[in-house]
């Protein structure tokens, strides 16, 4: 079996035949490594995996077709219905009009690392990009093991860096200002869920009564409500993390109480025409809340006071932050937050901790320091 390497300046291919069972003989061609010696280590690489009768069978797929239609078609039925949707205006927007057109056996390292780049350029942050490559380089792990190409050619890739902002969070007195104002809100209760456990907007808008124990002061995170494609798609936490158990407040666990006796009065009105779905908080024939609405009466209620503008998400920080300010373990904020580990709740709430920090290290000097320790 013998092959020819030719190229130039950092454009080096390769090309082989490879015998098939009917004698004739069929072409392997690869093409865009840096250097003459890349060509050669690969084109040696594909000759052993051939000889060895591990080489993929050649196809004229490109990375288009792959993708809508191989793909995607079959990964929907092992992720969540708002995960398929992103993966799909990925495909659709970042991917298949930049690369759509190469094809999946061709496609290289250097022809990713600057479709990488020619999105950088385009204007998109950092996380856009990465999120496009993330989806890209699923995609080729799933061909690999398919045994449609030889290799993952998004794993090279240069990625541009994430600069991470600390998360948003309202101080005490404006907290405190907003629970105020919304006492006599209809969805009182609701707010002060959000600002005393941090739950995500899906979480407490997902909420059911069978998992809400009153009497124990503890709500159970099992459902969530979001919207994927303009429709409600219901069920439970994206992960293992996020199902989890929460004590609650008196507080919270009052008003809940009072917002439970003001539901069954309401579907006791209905009569028939009461929608029982268990759902926690509800209009007054029974009917969930659409989670885009909640986001804009919070706002709303937010501008009303003139209170810093933050989204619903943010009352989740801020729950976190002031956990973690008034000594709640990190660990705890975690579980609590539903964070698939520790490490979460300190990158993203690492801002709160310089003066447990410092405190740290004045007590450990001063232990150093002391006239006990000195003596020794």
């Amino acid at each position: 079996m013998n092959g020819s390497v030719k190229g130039s300046r950092g454009n080096w291919s390769f090309v082989f035949d490879v015998p098939r069972v009917d004698g004739k003989r069929r072409q392997v061609y690869r093409r865009g490594f840096t250097t003459k010696r890349e060509a050669e280590e690969a084109m040696r690489d594909l000759m052993n995996e051939a000889k060895g009768g591990l080489m993929v069978a050649p196809s004229r797929l490109t990375v288009g077709q792959y993708l809508t239609e191989h793909w995607l078609p079959v990964v929907e039925n092992r992720v969540r219905p708002g995960t398929i949707d992103s993966y799909r205006k990925i495909v659709a927007s970042r991917i298949v009009p930049k690369i759509g057109r190469a094809e999946l056996q061709v496609l290289d390292e250097p022809t990713v690392e600057r479709w990488v780049a020619s999105l950088s350029s385009a204007g998109l942050s950092a996380k856009t990009v990465r999120n496009a490559h993330g989806v890209l380089s699923i995609a080729l792990r799933d061909a690999l093991r398919l045994r449609l190409v030889t290799r993952n050619v998004a794993t090279a890739a240069q990625l541009p860096r994430v600069q991470r902002h600390a998360p948003r969070a309202w101080n005490t007195d404006e907290i405190r200002r907003f629970l105020v104002h919304v006492q006599a809100d209809r969805w009182s209760p609701m707010w002060r869920l959000f600002a005393t456990t941090g739950v995500r907007r899906g979480e407490a808008l997902g909420l059911r009564w069978k998992d809400v124990d009153l009497e124990a002061g503890v709500i159970a995170i099992a459902n969530t409500r979001t919207v994927v494609t303009g429709e409600i798609v219901s069920g439970p936490p994206k992960t293992r993390a996020g199902e989890r158990t929460i004590a609650i407040d008196s507080g919270t666990t009052a008003a809940l109480k009072a917002w439970k006796k003001i539901q069954n009065a309401e579907r006791l009105a209905m009569g028939p025409g009461w929608r029982d779905t268990d759902i926690v908080f509800t209009w007054p024939d029974g009917r969930p809340l659409y989670p885009q609405g909640v986001t804009k009466w919070f706002r709303a209620l937010a501008a009303d006071l003139g209170l810093s503008q933050i989204g619903v998400h943010e009352l989740r920080h801020t729950a976190a932050t002031w956990m973690i300010a008034t000594g709640v373990s990190p660990k705890l904020v975690a579980e609590r937050m539903g964070h698939s580990n520790v490490s979460v709740t300190l990158s993203l709430y690492s801002h709160v901790l310089p003066g447990h920090d410092r405190a740290a290290a004045g007590a450990l000097a001063a232990a150093f320091d002391s006239p006990a320790v000195s003596n020794r």
